[in-house]
């Protein structure tokens, strides 16, 4: 019996199983596959309440997007680091010129500020007034500057009594909020319990503290009270406003001041709505009673000294300017140029004696030479245009002689004797010319001088001039080389005419003289092979003279071989001349003894 009811029970529930499958099929599936389609739509429309309602219930949403946004946004810093510079560069941009132009406006209005009741006699009076009431500057200048200010704007939970924001003027310290939160909570409360309730059983609510700074206005509402710390006199406006802002908090704010848990971060966001209750009004005054008159004048002394610092200045740098251009003049060098003002000029410069004079210069650019110092030490300037204005001086004097310059060579052109070319030389030489450097001496040929009517010591004075003339010349040869090249055949046709003109001096001075033709090696390679090296050398020399018309009688060659002098034994590849000379009554004497 017991069996026929069970059976009966369960048929049912088979069938409405069966039912069940054939509406949503195996496992919901056909339910299942009919949300997906319309999952997108579904999804959409309730995303956001969605997200509202599930951080508002345990913040875990900004626990989840927070760190996938930081991933996110560190990944597009790696790899897309331009793109992201270029999509936030007009909002950075727009940043910073913000920030810059509130400093401006902030710095503007303060200095305003400053000036007007400080450097003016009503601001000196304010500050006696504020001393003698025990009051700062600022407050007391704001209580004569406005009608009113709101300075302090406070959001108070009512039960409580806990300071839910705050916004100010200028920055206070948290504690400080919160003890003002804590005292308006006590005052009011003891007021509510010490008072007769009105006519509806509800206790007495402040509506208004006086204090020696401050009026407080506070504006009760059902959850919450808005108190704003006002200078001067509030009007009427300023009390609408209060009201207005409470009840848009406890409109926005209904749920989170009603359940409220000891929290204040939910009421965040309500520091906009606290900021429109920062209102002020400034006090209307006469225009000639607000002019800084002391400022003013301060001001316009500074300005005016002000200005003529810059003038001084700019007609300094001008003058400064103006005389660097003299080191552009060849041969002058400014060391130091010191100009402390229009009439204090200092000039250090070095001056070649071929340059311009300074006081000349000066006086051809218009300066008042009396207000300049002028420090003038000599140098020798080797600019091409000093050196030109020398040898054009020194040539002057030698007017067989033409020049031309190539470049910054000089060459030099004509005949002359050996006695006016060792002259010209030894001036050039001076100047700052030198055969090596900028001096081509290959067109200038010397020529015989028959008849020497100079005095026998002058002659014997050339004479060991042109020795040493002789002596001075060298002809280096390259690594291993014995050939006499082109160079070297200008260097040996001044040799051979400073022997001629010594031949014409000797017969003179009853002198005999002969030519020492020497040649040397470095140390590279071996010693027999230098040795005969330095032989051939000279007497490839030698040889040259000889085809030059140099007897060959008056010649001797010698080869040193190698020179082991550490300075030189690297590039002793030279060959180099002595005149040997002895008078010939000591050669008669000689050879009398000999017999």
């Amino acid at each position: 019996m017991a069996t026929d009811t069970t059976k009966e029970q369960s048929e049912p529930s088979q069938q409405i199983k069966q039912v069940r499958n054939i509406i949503l099929g195996e496992q919901n599936h056909l339910v299942t596959e009919s949300i997906k389609k319309e999952a997108r739509t579904i999804v959409t429309d309730v995303v956001t309440e969605a997200l509202h309602d599930r951080q508002k219930q345990d913040s875990s949403v900004n626990r989840i997007l927070q760190p996938l946004i930081e991933d996110s946004v560190q990944d597009s810093v790696t790899h897309n680091s331009e793109r992201l510079i270029t999509s936030l560069y007009p909002l950075v941009g727009s940043l910073v010129r913000k920030s810059v132009a509130a400093f401006l406006s902030d710095f503007i209005e303060k200095t305003n500020q400053l000036l007007e009741n400080s450097l003016t006699i009503t601001g000196l009076k304010w500050r006696l007034k504020a001393w003698q009431s025990g009051v700062s500057f600022a407050q007391y200048a704001a209580s004569q500057t406005f009608v009113y200010r709101v300075e302090h704007v406070f959001l108070i939970h009512r039960e409580t009594g806990l300071l839910l924001n705050e916004i100010a003027l200028t920055e206070h310290g948290k504690s400080d909020a919160d003890m003002v939160s804590s005292m308006l909570s006590a005052i009011n409360d003891f007021v509510g319990d010490s008072f007769l309730a009105n006519d509806e059983g509800q206790k007495e609510q402040l509506q208004n503290v006086r204090t020696d700074n401050f009026n407080l206005l506070i504006k009760p509402g059902p959850s919450a009270l808005v108190v704003a710390a006002v200078i001067g006199n509030p009007p009427q406006q300023l009390s609408n406003q209060l009201q207005v802002t409470l009840e848009n908090i406890h409109h926005l704010y209904v749920d989170e001041l009603n359940n409220f848990d000891g929290d204040d971060q939910h009421f965040t966001n309500a520091e906009n709505l606290l900021r429109d209750c920062l209102l002020s009004e400034h006090k209307e005054e006469n225009d000639n009673e607000r002019k800084p008159w002391l400022a003013i004048g301060v001001l316009f002394i500074v300005f005016i000294y002000a200005g003529f610092q810059i003038f001084n200045w700019s007609r300094s740098q001008q003058l400064h300017d103006e005389l660097i251009q003299l080191e552009n003049e060849p041969g002058i060098i400014i060391r130091k140029l010191t100009v402390n003002n229009i009439d204090e000029i200092e000039i250090d410069v070095l001056r070649d004696p071929s340059a311009i004079v300074i006081t000349q210069w000066l006086e051809n650019h218009d300066f008042n030479i009396e207000n300049i110092s002028i420090l003038e030490r000599n140098y020798h300037s080797l600019s091409p245009q000093i050196l030109s204005l020398r040898a054009e001086k020194i040539l002057s004097t030698f007017p067989k002689v033409s020049s031309t310059w190539q470049g910054n060579t000089l060459s030099l052109a004509g005949k002359l004797s050996a006695i006016n070319s060792e002259q010209l030389l030894s001036k050039l030489a001076v100047a700052g010319f030198s055969e090596e450097l900028n001096l081509n001496t290959e067109n200038l040929q010397l020529i015989s001088s028959q008849a020497i009517t100079t005095s026998k010591q002058i002659k014997q004075q050339i004479f060991e001039d042109l020795i040493s003339r002789v002596s001075s010349t060298q002809l280096n040869f390259p690594v291993a080389g014995e050939k006499i090249t082109t160079k070297m055949q200008v260097s040996l046709a001044h040799v051979f005419q400073y022997i001629h003109q010594l031949e014409l001096l000797a017969d003179e001075l009853e002198i005999d003289i002969g030519l020492l033709v020497i040649g040397c090696s470095d140390n590279t390679g071996s010693k027999t092979a230098n040795k005969a090296l330095s032989v051939k050398r000279a007497s490839n020399t030698a040889q040259a003279l000889i085809n030059k018309g140099l007897s060959k009688d008056k010649i001797f060659t010698a080869g040193l071989g190698q020179i082991d002098i550490k300075a030189i034994k690297n590039t002793a590849r030279k060959v180099m001349f002595n005149v040997i000379y002895i008078n010939k009554p000591d050669i008669d004497n000689i050879e009398q003894s000999t017999q």
